[in-house]
């Protein structure tokens, strides 16, 4: 079954050949005017056979010259997937060790380094120091630097920066 796209290209190619047809016959009624239909046609036959050929030839020298690229490039394609074979199969056997490992707080064994209730602890520690953070920014007097400085220490003072800005100081 055509689809669409074979039909369009047959189209094309059967556009060309009557372009390339016509264009012949033109050329030959200049050069041999007044020649009989029984002559011209034998003779616009065999310049399109010899065109053709012409063709046919400028084909398939490209296609040898392209020859070597095309095998550097499947020379290439071949290495980069076998090097991304070696790459997935490193990335498993690092996966499959990392999941052997015991919980680093409790201790239970194949958790990949951590387990689940230790997981949910840290991240809800770090959630509960984070939102004492934002209460002591709140509570804090943003133009006081000693004030600031204490609250969180070694902490950047873009806070203390903005509340100047806004209060033209």
């Amino acid at each position: 079954m055509d689809t669409g796209g074979e039909c369009e290209n047959y189209s094309t190619v059967v556009y060309i050949r009557r372009a390339r047809r016509a264009k012949t016959a033109a050329q030959i009624d200049l050069d041999l005017p007044g020649l009989s239909d029984a002559k011209r046609r034998p003779l616009i036959e065999d310049q399109l056979r010899e065109q053709t050929a012409r063709e046919a030839e400028v084909s398939a020298a490209r296609q040898e010259e392209t020859r070597p690229q095309q095998a550097r490039r499947d020379e290439a394609r071949a290495a980069d997937q076998e090097q991304a074979k070696r790459e997935r199969t490193a990335a498993a056997a690092a996966d499959t060790a990392r999941q052997t490992l015991a919980c680093e707080d409790c201790g239970l064994e194949q958790t990949a380094g951590r387990c689940e209730a230790c997981s949910y602890r840290r991240r809800t520690e770090a959630l509960i120091a984070e939102a004492g953070m934002v209460v002591a920014t709140w509570s804090a007097d943003l133009t006081d630097q000693n004030v600031v400085a204490t609250q969180r220490p070694g902490a950047p003072t873009g806070a203390l920066d903005l509340s100047n800005r806004l209060s033209g100081v």
